[in-house]
């Protein structure tokens, strides 16, 4: 008499399953270079803005005035775009892993509903989907 292995934790097996496939994510590298590029634009905007509060302040000319208050709305769209591409691709990541999870546990679900009751279950596709029939039989 043979006897089987232990069940393997559910968790385990997504995770060995997920190292056996070897796919490499080209996107990674790209995602990791945008959300770096919306850093650094936050940071340089809010910097522009800033440096050019003092240069429009620090003058009566009003040509350097409007250069300073041009550098102070590129200074402000950037920080926008900046702050748009980083909660892009922030929220992507964490998209992401939220989707896998949802996956794991409705997936875990289904194995306890499934072991649950077994006899009651219904053949798949039945169009009842487990609610008794209140019209009469077709005859």
């Amino acid at each position: 008499m043979t006897s089987s292995p232990a069940p393997e934790p559910r968790a385990e097996r997504f995770v060995r399953e997920l190292a056996q496939l070897k796919i490499p994510d080209p996107a990674a590298a790209r995602a990791a270079l945008w959300l770096r590029l919306g850093g650094l634009l936050m940071v340089v905007g809010l910097v522009l803005g800033a440096v050019a509060f003092p240069l429009a302040h620090g003058t009566d000319n009003s040509l350097a005035q409007g250069d300073a208050l041009a550098i102070g709305l590129g200074g402000i769209t950037a920080a926008v775009v900046g702050a748009a591409l980083f909660l892009r691709y922030s929220l992507t990541g964490f998209l992401r892993f939220w989707l896998a999870r949802q996956s794991y546990d409705l997936e875990l679900l289904g194995e306890r509903l499934t072991a649950a009751s077994p006899a009651t279950a219904l053949p798949e596709g039945d169009p009842r989907n487990g609610v008794p029939r209140t019209d009469p039989a077709p005859r």
